[in-house]
Order: C-alpha cells, then sequence, then structure tokens
C-alpha cells in the first residue's frame, strides 16, 4: 500500500501558539513537504456534539440497552 498524505485531528481547537508548535513540529518529520491549518468555524461545535451523540447511540444499540 502507498500513502500519500494523512489527516489530523484534534480533541480541541488550538490556539495560534500551539498550532504554530505543532505545525513546526509536524514540519520536522521526514518527507513532509506541507502543513496546512484549517480554521475552526461556527458549525464545529454543533458538528461535534453531533458526531457524540450518534456514537453514544451506536453503541447503546450494539449493547442492546435501546
Amino acid at each position: 500500500m502507498s500513502i500519500k498524505g494523512l489527516v489530523v485531528h484534534f480533541r480541541r481547537d488550538l490556539d495560534d501558539h500551539e498550532a504554530e508548535r505543532t505545525i513546526d513540529a509536524l514540519m520536522m518529520f521526514k518527507g513532509v513537504i506541507k502543513v496546512s491549518p484549517v480554521a475552526a468555524g461556527y458549525e464545529d461545535d454543533p458538528n461535534r456534539q453531533r458526531v457524540k451523540r450518534e456514537l453514544r447511540d451506536n453503541i447503546l444499540v450494539l449493547l442492546g440497552e435501546e
């Protein structure tokens, strides 16, 4: 298998200082040519809540508790 890139998601939004340090660290990996930040938007929190709710519901279904 050949991989040309990765997508990384953080548990929480990073402030500017954390983002800069993280980008610098990722650029140190062999073969990394570009690291691009993605700005957090107003829709991020509702999306995270929806994903958490869906995961919880799926786990309950698997456990037979729903």
